[in-house]
């Protein structure tokens, strides 16, 4: 296996970045890493052996003690994220300290180098025996704001924009509006009336508008993710760390008079705590080259692999 090239931007947007790049090669040889501080030598890096840390409450779970596995999505839409992690063998005590709306985060990666790839609030805790172990499995979400509430019939007149209804939408969630950008615009000729799930007219009004309507860093970006410059660039290639070949995948988006066909490629990695909805990723692979940009994906984490998933798209 591989390590990934990343490069970070430690600037704030629209102001000259100061880059750093990790440099991969394969992991059995060498690693450069950000700074003079960090070793050479993969074996103590640690990229043999990545590391996950649970905490809630007064539990800590380290993969290094405990069978860890998880499944934490990012995505491009305002419906709360929902991850799964399954803990085998805890101790009674440890088990009754985990605690459906006690808050819960996820740190990921590798030594000398990890970070937060999931924080937000246990939904689900239950535990079951398999086999000879047993397993509690715990569900949270990434934000209790963010689940899915019915809408009341809300009601906009005739002549009324698409995008009026999209703000009108995403300011009913409750969260700071970082950017506001629509591709496109639809004029209704006649009365609109929005009822059923919040989070999914956002989705279905977004699309109608040519953008994509996603949550980072507890503020709301409503913009195409090809323009969203959330700062982070990563390489990724066959001597970065991809796994496989690039997938490619097409869909087609209809939603009132929009119609849009979405193409872009789905991407495994080794598993990379910094990716998420909106990165810029450079592919370099026999079949498929370019700049391409991310609008979801998944962490996934058991004994069997540590990878990050990925799907991109094209400008």
């Amino acid at each position: 296996m591989q390590t990934s090239d990343v490069v970070f931007k430690d600037s704030q947007p629209g102001t000259p970045a100061s880059s750093v790049v990790f440099r991969g090669e394969d992991v059995a040889k060498a690693f450069v890493g950000l700074s003079d501080k960090l070793t050479t030598d993969p074996s103590e890096l640690g990229l043999f052996d990545p590391q996950i840390t649970v905490k809630t409450g007064g539990v800590q779970i380290d993969s290094h003690e405990l069978d860890v596995d998880l499944d934490i999505p990012f995505d491009d839409d305002t419906e709360a994220n929902e991850a799964e992690i399954v803990v085998y063998n805890l101790s009674k005590t440890t088990r009754e300290n985990i605690r459906a709306n006690e808050r819960i985060t996820v740190t990921a990666g590798y030594k000398g180098d990890t970070g937060v790839i999931f924080s937000g609030y246990i939904s689900k805790v239950y535990t079951r025996h398999s086999g000879a172990d047993l397993q509690t499995t715990i569900n949270a979400i990434d934000d209790k704001n963010l689940k899915e509430r019915d809408l009341a019939n809300v009601s906009f007149a005739d002549g009324s924009k698409a995008s009026y209804i999209l703000r009108s939408l995403v300011e009913k969630v409750g969260l700071p509006i970082a950017v506001f950008q629509t591709r496109y615009d639809h004029t209704y000729d006649k009365a609109v009336t929005v009822d059923g799930g919040l989070m999914q007219s956002i989705k279905k009004y977004a699309q109608v508008c040519g953008v994509s309507a996603f949550i980072n860093k507890g503020k709301i970006y409503v913009i195409d993710v090809t323009k969203a410059n959330i700062d982070l660039h990563f390489v990724v290639s066959a001597e970065t760390g991809m796994i496989g070949s690039p997938e490619e995948f097409e869909e087609e988006i209809k939603e009132d008079n929009y119609t849009e066909t979405t193409k872009g490629y789905k991407v495994s990695m080794l598993l990379q705590h910094r990716m998420t909805c909106g990165a810029v990723c450079d592919i370099k692979s026999r079949d498929v080259a370019g700049k391409f940009y991310v609008r979801k994906g998944q962490h996934t984490f058991n004994s069997q692999e540590a990878v990050t998933e990925i799907e991109v798209i094209a400008r």
